[in-house]
């Protein structure tokens, strides 16, 4: 097995023993779980559906945040580290460690999700929906990179708070400046205005693409600053 490979398996264990998996697996499957258990018009329920998503992503992000943080703090990242991992294939195995996690999540919630929405619609946009689902899926992409960001220049705590102070700056950044889709975050704000209206897909699109890039820039300004702190 790779390196690679090793360091993900490690970063699942950690996040197992230390119930962070399990959290993040909940909190992604009790919004699905919400929205379908109570009933509301379609507006209300996409609504519903938005604003946990993008309160699920905002823990992600933090608990990407603390775990890299906690594994500096603890020694763990400098015991891989002399032992030949290079620092970018310790950052690479949490990146794919946590997204992997989140992603599994946000799948079973967007199943919920779907039932609960067509429950009170027979004419919703399957396509439009899986587009928005995934821009949301690139922005939990970004999260998790901006608080591994976080995580290898500040400690645990100021880590995971300065992940979600930031996250919800871009949400509101999205919501008051109507840029089409080029902040990451809109695409919670796109899902929310989801209706059974004709939808045009440019803006799920473009805010799917503004999200992995943003989650590329900071994988390697969090490569960058790994490379300076101290294990």
């Amino acid at each position: 097995m790779s390196q690679a490979g090793v360091v993900t398996r490690l970063a699942v264990r950690e996040l197992w023993i230390t119930f962070r998996l399990v959290v993040l697996l909940v909190a992604f499957v009790a919004v699905g779980a919400t929205v379908a258990l109570l009933p509301a018009p379609l507006p209300v329920t996409m609504q519903r559906f938005a604003a946990g998503l993008a309160a699920a992503t905002l823990l992600v992000g933090a608990t990407a945040a603390w775990s890299i943080a906690d594994e500096r703090a603890d020694g763990r990242a400098g015991w891989l580290v002399t032992r030949s991992v290079s620092r970018g294939t310790l950052l690479g195995g949490w990146f794919v460690a946590l997204t992997s996690i989140a992603l599994a999540g946000l799948a079973a919630a967007a199943v919920l999700g779907w039932l609960a929405a067509s429950g009170v619609s027979l004419r919703l946009d399957a396509a439009a929906y899986a587009a928005l689902l995934g821009a949301v899926a690139a922005t939990v992409a970004a999260d998790v990179a901006l608080g591994l960001l976080f995580g290898t220049v500040f400690g645990a705590h100021a880590a995971a708070v300065a992940s979600i102070l930031l996250g919800i700056v871009l949400v509101a950044v999205a919501w008051l400046l109507p840029v089409g889709g080029l902040v990451p975050g809109a695409a919670f704000l796109e899902l929310a205005t989801l209706t059974e209206s004709p939808v045009s897909l440019a803006d799920a699109w473009r805010a799917a693409g503004a999200s992995l890039l943003a989650a590329a820039l900071l994988l390697g300004l969090a490569r960058r600053a790994l490379s300076r702190a101290e294990l």
